[in-house]
Formats: C-alpha cells, sequence, structure tokens
C-alpha cells in the first residue's frame, strides 16, 4: 500500500499517504479494534455492569468507517478524515467514545484541505487530535486515553523529521503510546490497585496498530459486531399487557400555588391514596405527580393548600394503548425524517433504562425516551434523532448517566434547536430535575433550578459484580451483589435485600426524609413488597416509596432526598 514508495526486502516504505489508502487504514484499526475489545473491556476497573470502553469505542469506529465507505474511490485524505470524524461524532457512545471522535475531529483539522498526508502532516495532525480530546473534558485526567494520546502526539512532533517512511514513524510513534500506556498506573492510583493499564489508552493504541498492519499490507478480518445490529427504540415501547398490572388507573398531575413548606406533609397524606407519588416544594408552589384511583379526592385535599393550575389526569389503562409506539411503529420511525414542526417553547428527550421508569418519565411530560443505560449507552446521533423528533423550540436533554453526559453535550452543535443539558448522571436525579422544571420561568433560571434539585438527591443502587476484584479494600467475586453509593461500592454480600437494607442503613440515612426505590426486572413485586415493609418498620419517621422501574441489571435504583 503506497502512493510512493520503495521496496526494501518485501517491507512497503511510504511517505505519503492518499485518501483511498487513509480510508482502508482506518477500516483496518477498527476491525482490529472489535477483534480486540472484550481484551479492553476486561481492563475496566469497576466490577459492575457498565458500558464497557471496548465496546463504545468499537462502535463509534465503526460509525466513523460506515461514513468513509459513503465516500468516493478518489476522495483525498482531508474528505476522508472529515467523514471519519462526522461518522465517530454521530456514532459516539460513552465517555471513551465521544473522546475518540474528538481524537478523530481533531485529527480531521490537522488535515484539512490535503489531498494526500506526509509523514509531518500526520505528525501535526495527531497533535491536533490530542489537543481537540482535552478540550472535550472539562477537568482532563491524567492516566487516562487523554495523557496516551498527548505523549504519542507529543513524540510524532518530536521526531517526524527522522523517519522516511509512514510505517517506520508510525511504529515509533505507537511504541512511544505503548510507553506512556504503560505508565498509566502510576498516575492513577485505582489502576495501580487493580494492575491494569487505562482501557481507553488501550483501545487508542489498538487501533493505531491495526492501521499499521495495513499500512503494512497486512489484511485484517474484517469483523460484524453483532452489538451494532442492537435497535434502539425510537421511543417509548410499552411492556405487553401493562394495563393488567395497573393498580391505580389515573395518573393526576397539578400545581398547587400556596404555601410551599406544606409539601412534606402533604404528601405524607398521599402515600394511602396511590403510588409513584411525587411532591416537590418550592418558589411558592408545589408540584405534584400520582397515580391514583380517586383523583377529586386527591384535588379536594390539594385545594384546602392553595389554587390549583396545571390540573391534568389520565386514565392510564387506555392512555397505554393508544399513545405509544407499537413495535412496527418504532422500525418504521426510526427510518423516517422524525423532525417534528416546532411548535412550542419546551420539549425534553430523557434516557431511560426500562419500561417502569419510561412511564414515569412520560409522566412528567418527557417528550421523547431514549432507551439506553449502563451497558447499552445510546449515540450522539441517538439522541440527536430524539431532540428532532420533539416539537419544543428549546430541548432539555437529560442523559441520567455520568457515561452518556458527554455525547449529550455534542448534540448542540448538530441541529437547530437550542440543546440544553442537564448533568444528571442518574435515574433519581433526572427525575427530580423534572420536577423542577417551572414553564413560567426562563431558561436560565430552569437550567438553574433543575441543576440544583439533582444535587440534592442523593443516587445508590444494588447490582452484581460481573468480575472478581479487590477495590477499596473490598474483595469481591463475580456474582457477588454489591450495594453502591454512586460509584463507590459501599455493601458487598450474596442476598438482594440484605445488601439493599444495608445500604441504606451505610447512607446517612438521617440527613434525608424520602427514600424511593425503584426495583427491577429481575426483582419480583413480592420480594419487592416485602423489602418495603422492612424499611418502613425501621425507619418509619421517613417516606418510603417503591415504583416499579424495570430496568435490567440494576436490582434497585434508589433515590434519598
Amino acid at each position: 500500500m503506497a502512493s510512493e514508495h520503495i521496496n526494501d526486502g518485501g517491507r512497503i516504505l511510504t511517505s505519503f499517504i492518499k485518501g483511498d489508502e487513509l480510508a482502508k487504514a482506518l477500516a483496518g484499526g477498527a476491525d482490529y479494534l472489535v477483534l480486540n475489545k472484550e481484551m479492553v473491556n476486561e481492563l475496566n476497573v469497576f466490577p459492575v455492569p457498565d458500558g464497557d470502553t471496548g465496546t463504545n469505542m468499537s462502535l463509534t469506529i465503526k460509525s466513523a468507517v460506515k461514513q468513509v465507505n459513503g465516500l468516493d474511490d478518489k476522495a483525498g485524505v482531508a474528505d476522508v478524515a472529515l467523514a471519519a470524524s462526522r461518522g465517530a461524532l454521530m456514532g459516539a457512545r460513552g465517555n471513551s467514545g465521544v473522546i475518540l471522535s474528538q481524537y478523530f475531529r481533531g485529527f480531521s483539522e490537522g488535515l484539512k484541505d490535503k489531498d494526500k498526508a506526509s509523514i509531518k502532516d500526520i505528525a501535526y495532525a495527531l497533535k491536533k487530535a490530542s489537543d481537540m480530546t482535552y478540550k472535550a473534558v472539562m477537568k482532563p485526567t491524567e492516566g487516562t486515553i487523554l495523557t496516551v494520546g498527548r505523549e504519542l502526539g507529543e513524540y510524532a512532533i518530536r521526531h517526524f523529521q527522522n523517519h522516511k517512511d509512514i510505517s517506520s514513524f508510525l511504529k515509533a510513534v505507537i511504541d512511544a503510546g505503548q510507553k506512556s500506556l504503560d505508565n498509566t498506573p502510576n498516575l492513577l492510583p485505582v489502576l495501580k490497585e487493580q494492575g491494569v493499564v487505562d482501557a481507553g489508552g488501550q483501545g487508542l493504541i489498538i487501533v493505531l496498530r491495526g492501521i499499521l498492519k495495513v499500512v503494512n499490507g497486512e489484511i485484517i478480518e474484517s469483523v460484524e459486531d453483532d452489538e451494532l445490529k442492537r435497535k434502539t427504540p425510537s421511543g417509548y415501547v410499552p411492556a405487553e399487557g401493562l394495563d393488567e398490572d395497573i393498580e391505580f388507573g389515573y395518573c393526576t398531575e397539578f400545581i398547587i400555588s400556596g404555601d410551599d413548606s406544606k409539601a412534606e406533609d402533604f404528601k405524607k397524606s398521599l402515600i394511602s391514596m396511590g403510588d409513584c407519588i411525587l411532591v416537590v416544594g418550592g418558589g411558592g408552589i408545589i408540584k405534584t405527580h400520582i397515580h391514583t384511583n380517586n383523583p377529586g379526592k386527591v384535588l379536594e385535599m390539594a385545594i384546602q393548600i392553595g389554587a390549583l393550575q396545571d390540573i391534568k389526569i389520565d386514565n392510564m389503562r387506555i392512555q397505554h394503548k393508544e399513545k405509544f409506539f407499537k413495535d412496527e411503529e418504532v422500525e418504521s420511525a426510526k427510518n423516517a425524517n422524525l423532525t417534528k414542526k416546532v411548535d412550542k417553547e419546551y420539549a425534553f428527550v430523557a434516557v431511560s433504562i426500562g419500561d417502569g421508569l419510561d412511564k414515569v418519565f412520560d409522566d412528567l411530560n418527557v417528550d421523547y425516551i431514549v432507551r439506553g443505560g449502563q451497558t447499552m449507552n445510546p449515540s450522539t446521533e441517538d439522541l440527536l434523532k430524539g431532540v428532532e423528533a420533539s416539537s419544543g423550540k428549546n430541548v432539555f436533554i437529560l442523559p441520567n448517566n455520568k457515561n452518556i453526559l458527554l455525547a449529550a453535550k455534542q448534540v448542540d452543535e448538530l441541529t437547530d434547536r437550542n440543546v440544553i443539558v442537564i448533568e444528571s448522571r442518574s435515574i433519581p436525579e433526572g427525575i427530580s430535575a423534572l420536577l423542577a422544571f417551572n414553564p413560567e420561568a426562563d431558561i436560565e433560571t430552569n437550567k438553574a433550578h433543575m441543576q440544583e434539585a439533582l444535587e440534592q438527591v442523593t443516587s445508590a443502587s444494588v447490582t452484581y459484580a460481573v468480575r472478581d476484584t479487590e477495590i477499596s479494600g473490598k474483595t469481591i467475586k463475580e456474582g457477588d451483589i454489591i450495594g453502591l453509593d454512586r460509584s463507590d461500592i459501599l455493601e458487598v454480600g450474596s442476598d438482594i435485600t440484605s445488601v439493599t437494607k444495608a445500604l441504606i442503613e451505610s447512607l446517612n440515612h438521617e440527613d434525608y426524609s424520602v427514600i424511593t426505590l425503584y426495583y427491577g426486572e429481575d426483582v419480583d413485586k413480592e420480594d419487592a413488597n416485602e423489602l418495603l415493609e422492612m424499611l418502613e418498620e425501621e425507619y418509619d419517621e421517613m417516606d418510603i416509596e417503591l415504583i416499579y422501574g424495570g430496568q435490567p441489571l440494576y436490582y434497585y435504583l434508589i433515590s434519598l432526598e
């Protein structure tokens, strides 16, 4: 593979690379990463089911290659790099995927207006790629893919003049990157504790090794990643027979204009009236949401506090049959132009991970629900579709997961809508943020209030360990039940209920007045209710709510407020 080359004992030496050659090299890098993605996934430090780094980076670079494949064979390196950048941007999944997409973006800027690229061009493009990744992250952490990209880019700038062919240059750059990768445990204590290198940095080195193999004339087996074929629903698809499980049939929402200090007492008075109770007071109003069989009685109780406004009552047993997409409609919508006429001021796009949680978000007037979560991080394109399918001039995105936050922040540059990302890192945070929204307030006020509301929430979860590990002084075996406070492992055991109780006990519960538990698809309703009874007996001074979330992998998502 060469545009200008000499033959050295069968080894091809190239001094320039053309567009079609760069396209083949990028495809090789993608295939090599897919072949080795499980090795990268195994480097993930945390033992929980998560959006694995190797998977997210593979999906991102495959999206880049797909975009490149649509180019003419005569496209120059600038066009190829730009297409890869755009494809990676749209397909970016998880923080590692977003960082990789920004790497491609910087690389593309470094090759702007180039028909073919010299060793010097590539060196400066690698440096530009690294610079762009640092700009994408609010607080760059050394000992990660950022460090590896920076140090190999700096090496490229210092030493490109010492090389006459791209093959030897890339090998030297990769060796410098490998040295940087090997040093990451010395920069991040958690890596040293686990005896691993940074997963994102490893992924980047694998991509570059794949590119080098193609430059050297090797053929890498093309891999069709099954995860690229997975379907991401375009809207909320309810579980079959959902109406049969509806105990309280009327979704009732309203705002009370009055003494917001009465919010807690009002919430307590609603406990016997239904479920999915959400009451938030502030700024002279009390926002209320409840599923009940007697909405009239609820409104009578509310009017004792103050004037009512924005009353909304829906019959959920009928609603679920009419309102949501059927499977065929989802597929049709995915392939259609989803852009809607902008006919209202505000809209909401939220990431959700279970049919019960979908329902909660729909009740909170979310316009478009993107399915995703720990092991299925939605791409920037998935979130963009949600924005375009909504009818709001100003669209709030709630990523509800720290690993989706960077992808959400990329949407604004891809649409004419005004996109506001609320930095919700968990489902409970997203719910609290939505409850704090005031349709009468301006964007900046709402953004501030929503951000403030989610910061008042402590999010915890109960899941299982996917690998053996020792972390934070705890010995964990695959299959153990673990309780987490955000990302800190607080409890380890063999019983879901016991770990959940111990987790709540360890969360300084005395600082809170409300506990909400969202139970997952792998938890029996009877077991969840038994846990609820135990908690109500032990914490009789607190309001405790149990809501079906239907989320996979996580037995319980817990909110303390």
